[in-house]
């Protein structure tokens, strides 16, 4: 029997190995995830994640090649190669581990640095043109990259297309080598993404916990195994550093099975945690951190709650039903001490405002999660691109998405209204409308069926307010602003049969049409 049967789990919860599935979807590794991926598939070319010791480097490196080899069309389309140790020698070292890792066989080593360079080249060329697909390689401990081998990525940045970059790089890197990238002007202004990853706050770690204790039970519900108190003093011994939190989590599991306990709190927690300092020094420091603790916590709260009372919306907050994942309406009873999140944040109903006439829905409209939804990409083809502000303001209008990364199938969510402040059609130019209509789930159900079709450009889901109509509308048109209604007939003429038919070209929307979606189409 494995040690964390004992407290009923199924697997090790706090194992030290970089597991994915026990990644916990913190917001900075949510938006790192997502802007790693759209660089990739949007060929942007060099990206670098730079992290303290123990920020979740490593981690979060498995887990976007694991999505990215998750579905047979990303499979087919990506190809992933990740290099664990960049401490090499020379530049030619370097140059045959990377051939190698290809596929490209110097079966004598007798190949000079250039040959090397051009058989990745035409490699590069070969895949990344001839075949259309992704080539990525992924770079762990990038801080150990020497010089030359640096230089030889930037020469790699130089194999391109007039359109995009034929080899992707991902460099996850500790913070020294922020300072070796400043030094090399010519390779850090060529940097597409950097991000910085930092520790995890209070509330974030907690949650991390939680997260990996669920992904150790299946899911399942069970007692939980720490105390607020066990948290706090958790996060005061490792500043919230993923890493030190599961290396003294798991020490605190061995605590528990060892004296045949359940839960820890305080002082079990903190006599797990090793500390060199002497006794006295160790009790006063952990004494004075608590007291600040107490104080970061309480006061800010207790102002937060006092201010929030005191705003004149506060009493203006209309009541609405709370949708459940099963679509079903449940009353809320509003009373001062009461706050409806369900309904849109920050919008204090005026009752001249809501007898105006064609004013706009705080609401898009409701859509149902199908399975293989994800909330991240079902928002892009929504309102065009996928922010904080976005996924924030989506999460606030629906408080039953309790992780924003694992959203449940069947779940309803509301969609606020987010005004683009961008037109996506230029004047003069002429748009394909394959379809429109007043029902969200049929449209968008259209857009994805269609999407990926033969014979189907790239599609857009746009979303309208037309003030006239007073509703709104759903329309899918294809990405492509056309010259003249000439162009835009052949578009539909290359079209399938039964999706040309019904197709219509416009010269342009409404004056006062407002548009949700932020992508412009292309020219």
């Amino acid at each position: 029997m494995e040690y964390y049967s004992i407290l009923n789990f199924k697997k090790e919860p706090f194992s030290n190995s970089p597991e994915p599935e026990f990644l916990f979807s913190s917001p900075q590794h949510t938006g790192c995830l997502q802007k790693l991926e759209m660089s990739v598939r949007l060929r942007r070319g060099l990206n670098v994640v730079i992290g303290d010791i123990g920020t979740g480097k490593t981690t979060l490196c498995r887990k976007l090649i694991q999505n990215f080899s998750s579905k047979p069309s990303d499979s087919a389309e990506i190809e992933t190669h990740l290099l664990l140790d960049p401490s090499f020698d020379s530049a030619i070292e370097f140059l045959q581990t990377v051939a190698l890792m290809l596929g490209i066989i110097d079966s004598n080593n007798q190949e000079s640095e250039w040959q090397l360079k051009e058989k990745i080249k035409n490699y590069l060329f070969a895949k990344g043109v001839d075949e259309d697909k992704i080539v990525v390689l992924v770079i762990d401990e990038g801080q150990k990259i020497p010089g030359d081998c640096l230089e030889i990525l930037r020469e790699f940045l130089n194999y391109e297309t007039n359109n995009y970059k034929l080899l992707q790089i991902i460099i996850f890197a500790q913070k020294e080598f922020n300072f070796i990238l400043k030094k090399r002007a010519n390779l850090f202004d060529r940097i597409n993404l950097l991000y910085y990853l930092k520790s995890l706050n209070f509330k974030h770690m907690q949650a991390m916990i939680k997260f990996r204790l669920a992904v150790a039970r299946n899911f399942e519900i069970a007692p939980p195994i720490f105390s607020f108190w066990g948290y706090t003093a958790i996060y005061l011994a490792t500043g919230g550093y993923p890493r030190k939190v599961v290396s003294l989590c798991h020490e605190v599991i061995l605590k528990l099975i060892i004296r045949n306990k359940n839960k820890a709190g305080w002082f079990l927690v903190r006599s797990c945690v090793s500390d060199m300092a002497t006794p006295l020094f160790r009790r006063i420091k952990w004494a004075a951190a608590g007291f600040v603790f107490i104080l970061a916590v309480i006061f800010p709260i207790r102002a937060i709650i006092l201010e929030y009372r005191n705003d004149p919306a506060y009493k203006q907050l209309p009541e609405a039903p709370i949708v459940s994942p099963s679509g079903k309406s449940e009353p809320v009873n509003n009373t001062p001490e009461t706050i409806n999140t369900a309904s849109i944040p920050s919008v204090a109903i005026n009752e001249e405002e809501k007898q105006q006439e064609n004013k706009m829905p705080a609401a898009l409209g409701m859509l149902t999660i199908r399975k293989g939804m994800t909330l991240w990409w079902t928002l892009y083809n929504i309102y065009g691109e996928t922010g904080p502000k976005i996924i924030d303001a989506v999460v606030k209008a629906n408080p039953h998405i309790k992780n924003r990364d694992r959203i449940v199938t069947g779940y309803i969510i509301t969609l606020p209204s987010m005004p683009a402040e961008v037109n996506p059609v230029k004047e003069g130019k002429f748009v394909v409308l394959l379809k429109e209509g007043k029902d969200i789930e049929e449209m968008y159900d259209y857009f994805s069926e269609n999407r990926y079709q033969k014979n189907i450009p790239s599609l857009v889901f746009s979303p309208l307010w037309k003030k006239k109509e007073a509703s709104i509308i759903y329309s899918v048109v294809i990405d492509r602003c056309f010259n003249d209604s000439q162009e835009a007939q052949a578009a539909i003429n290359r079209l399938p049969s039964p999706i040309a038919v019904k197709a219509k070209i416009l010269s342009q929307w409404d004056a006062d049409t407002v548009f949700f979606n932020r992508k412009a189409l292309q020219h």
